[in-house]
């Protein structure tokens, strides 16, 4: 099975580099969300918080984790702030957002921000119920946000 490069899975959020190349999250991990097998990872040029799962077509999977502003920046999904609407997402880090056009979940905890989201259309999509993605990208952040935590 193919994953991220190997890393302590302890490892604060103030640690360089991706969450792909600290090994927070694996290829496994991410399974089962698109239709198309992971084949790799990428690194998103100019942001080094940020990496994407990637297929032999164009649906990925791109999660950011920053150290910071995650508070102010789920408030503003959910206040309307930001140019798409987003709905709050519960049982997800301290507080979290759904936005379904995007296939995104933000969410924080302590201010750690976890922004996961999908980019694929409908057919790309092993199961594209908002019910399943929300559940399913939820339980990444959750993931990421409890390896943030001391």
């Amino acid at each position: 099975m193919l994953s991220c490069l190997s890393g302590d899975s302890s490892s604060r959020v103030s640690t360089p580099g991706s969450v792909c190349e600290r090994g927070l999250l694996t290829a496994h991990d991410v399974a089962g969300i698109l239709r198309a097998p992971i084949t790799g990872i990428a690194l998103i040029s100019g942001d080094p918080e940020s990496c994407a799962f990637v297929t032999a077509s164009r649906p990925e999977i791109e999660v950011t984790l920053r150290p910071s502003h995650g508070k102010s920046t789920v408030r503003a999904w959910v206040s309307g702030a930001m140019p798409l609407e987003a709905t709050p997402l519960y049982d997800v880090g301290d507080r979290a957002a759904w936005q379904r056009d995007l296939h995104e979940v933000i969410a924080e905890r302590n201010d750690v921000l976890c922004d996961i989201s999908v980019l694929g259309t409908e057919g790309d999509f092993t199961d594209p119920s908002d019910d399943v993605l929300e559940d399913r990208i939820g339980n990444l952040c959750n993931k990421l946000l409890g390896s943030t935590s001391h």
